[in-house]
């Protein structure tokens, strides 16, 4: 099995890359690796609805990690923190 970084690491590295261009390494549910290139604060896509707020706080408490990404013309995915490889 992969090592991953516990999620105390992950939530450090994520403040500290803030509005920089990350590379997140994580294990996928089939056991798979995925890397995606994106962004974890995007100043311009920005979910400020209440739909949106809620939605970002049910992901939270789930684990998940949302990430916006660069690649195909863009769009959010997730992650869960206790399933990451690296983050760059």
């Amino acid at each position: 099995m992969t090592n991953t970084m516990t999620k105390e690491a992950v939530y450090e590295a994520i403040a500290a890359k803030s509005t920089k261009i990350s590379t997140v390494s994580f294990i996928k549910a089939d056991g798979s690796i995925r890397t995606i290139n994106g962004l974890f604060k995007p100043s311009s896509k920005i979910v400020g609805s209440d739909r949106g707020v809620a939605q970002g706080e049910a992901m939270k408490a789930r684990g998940q990690v949302p990430i916006w990404e660069i690649a195909q013309g863009g769009k959010w995915k997730s992650f869960y923190a206790d399933r990451v490889v690296e983050i760059k």
